[in-house]
C-alpha cells in the first residue's frame, strides 16, 4: 500500500489550515446554482429528531403513469452527488415526465438534529470542527427513520404510495435491510442500486480497513469533510491514491472533480463507519448490534431490481456485486456492468456511474429504459373513461397490468 510522504502530510495540514477560514457552510449556501447547494426546497422531519433537506425536481410534461423517483446519495456525501455535472440523472429523468426528489440524509448538507446543539452547530459549520451531538448515528437509524420519512414525504407531495428508488453506494445499501424489515415492502415499487453491495467478494478489506480507522480517528477533533474543502482549489501530491477509490480519473471532467470536494464532500459520521467495520473484516453487513446478517436476508427481497456496477470499481467490485445479485430472491432482476469489455467509452469507478463523461449516455438511459419497463401507467383516476359494455363485448386488461419484464 502506497503511504504518504512527510511533505504530503505537509500539504496535508495546510490545506486543513486553509480550511478553517473558508466559510464552510457559507460557501455551499452561496453556490452558484441550486444545483451545488444543500437541499432546501422544503424539509423532513423524521420520528427521532432530525431535519432533513428536500429538493425536487418538476417534470415539464409529468407523465401520470410514472411513479415518482427518490435518488439517495451514499455515505460521506450529499444530494449534490446526482447534480455537479450538467447533463445530470435528476435532468434526464424529469425530462421523461418523472417527478424527481433528491434528500440529503442526517449528517449531510444543513441538516440538524434539533434540540440544544442546533445553534451551536450552525457556527461549527463555517469552521473545520466537528458538530455536536450529531455524530452517532448508524445505517440502521437511516433505515429506520430516514428512508420512512422522506417515503411520507413523497406521498404527501405527489400522492403516490409507491416510489422508483435510486440508490447510489449505501444509498442503495440501505434498501436492501429497509425491504427485510419493512412492513409495507410494496412502498418501494422498484429499486435501483448503483455501486450498491452488502456482500464483499474479498475478506478482509485490508486497505479500506485502515482508511476506516483513519478517518474515524480524525473525526474525533475535526470535521473530514471540510478539511478537503481547500481541494476544489488545488490538487495535492498524493491525491491520486485516495481519488481511485472515488473515480477512475481519465473518465470524469476535472471541473466534477472540483466541485466533489467543494460542494458534495461530507464527514462519514464515526456511527455508521464502526458499523461497517465487521463488513469490511468478515464480508456481510450486519446490523449495528450485529445481530441480524442484512446479507442473509437477501432471499428475502422481492422487489423488482436493477443492479449496476463499474468495471473499475474499488469499493464495490463487479465480483461482490455478482454475489449481492445472486443472492436476492427477486423473481425479477438484471444486472449491468459498465467498462470497456462490456463496450463502454471508459473505465467505470465507484462514483463514474453518475459522474462519468460518458455516464449521460451510457449509464442514466439504461436507467431509465429499465425503470420504464416497470412503471405501473396512469392511476385509475387519471385513465380515460372504459368503454361501455354496450360499446365492446371484449374482455380487456387495465392499462398497468402486464406481464413480468425479462
Amino acid at each position: 500500500m502506497h503511504r504518504l510522504s512527510r511533505r504530503q502530510w505537509a500539504a496535508v495540514a495546510t490545506s486543513a489550515l486553509v480550511s478553517g477560514f473558508s466559510g464552510c457552510a457559507s460557501m455551499r449556501r452561496n453556490a452558484p446554482s441550486p444545483d451545488l447547494r444543500p437541499c432546501s426546497d422544503d424539509f423532513v422531519y423524521t420520528r427521532d429528531g432530525w431535519r432533513l433537506g428536500v429538493r425536487h425536481y418538476r417534470p415539464k410534461r409529468p407523465d401520470p403513469g410514472k411513479l415518482p423517483v427518490i435518488l439517495c446519495h451514499g455515505l460521506g456525501l450529499n444530494a449534490t452527488f446526482w447534480t455537479i455535472t450538467d447533463d445530470h440523472l435528476p435532468s434526464q429523468l424529469a425530462a421523461k415526465g418523472y417527478e424527481v426528489y433528491v434528500f440529503d440524509l442526517r449528517g449531510s448538507g444543513e441538516n440538524a438534529r434539533l434540540g440544544v446543539c442546533d445553534r451551536l452547530n450552525r457556527f461549527l459549520r463555517e469552521t473545520p470542527l466537528r458538530e455536536r451531538g450529531e455524530s452517532f448515528w448508524s445505517v440502521d437509524d437511516l433505515v429506520r427513520n430516514d428512508v420512512p420519512a422522506v417515503l411520507e414525504y413523497v406521498e404527501r407531495d405527489s400522492g403516490r404510495r409507491s416510489v422508483n428508488w435510486v440508490g447510489h453506494s449505501l444509498g442503495g445499501m440501505l434498501m436492501f435491510p429497509y425491504l427485510q424489515l419493512t412492513s409495507e415492502p410494496d412502498r418501494i415499487a422498484n429499486f435501483v442500486g448503483m455501486g450498491s453491495t452488502i456482500i464483499q467478494a474479498t475478506i478482509p478489506q485490508k486497505d479500506m480497513i485502515r482508511a476506516n480507522a483513519g478517518i474515524r480517528g480524525l473525526l474525533t477533533v475535526a470535521s473530514a469533510g471540510r478539511l478537503g474543502r481547500p481541494l476544489t482549489y488545488f490538487r495535492m501530491p498524493g491525491m491520486d491514491l485516495i481519488d481511485r477509490f472515488y473515480y477512475t480519473a481519465e473518465n470524469v471532467d476535472p471541473r466534477t472533480v472540483s466541485r466533489f470536494y467543494g460542494y458534495t464532500l461530507e464527514d462519514p459520521g464515526p456511527g455508521a463507519l464502526r458499523q461497517f467495520a465487521p463488513y469490511l473484516r468478515n464480508g456481510h453487513l450486519l446490523s449495528a448490534d450485529e445481530r441480524i446478517d442484512y446479507a442473509e436476508h437477501l432471499p428475502e427481497v422481492l422487489t423488482p431490481t436493477l443492479m449496476i456496477a463499474g468495471s473499475s470499481d474499488l469499493i464495490s467490485d463487479v465480483p461482490s456485486t455478482r454475489m449481492t445479485f445472486n443472492a436476492l430472491g427477486s423473481p425479477d432482476k438484471s444486472l449491468l456492468i459498465f467498462g470497456k469489455e462490456q463496450g463502454s467509452q471508459g473505465e467505470y469507478g465507484h462514483c463514474d456511474l453518475v459522474w462519468s463523461k460518458h455516464a449521460p449516455v451510457e449509464v442514466f438511459p439504461a436507467v431509465i429504459k429499465w425503470l420504464d419497463a416497470r412503471q405501473p401507467g396512469p392511476p385509475p383516476s387519471a385513465q380515460s373513461p372504459s368503454p361501455s359494455p354496450q360499446a365492446s363485448t371484449r374482455s380487456t386488461l387495465p392499462a398497468w397490468v402486464s406481464p413480468t419484464p425479462q
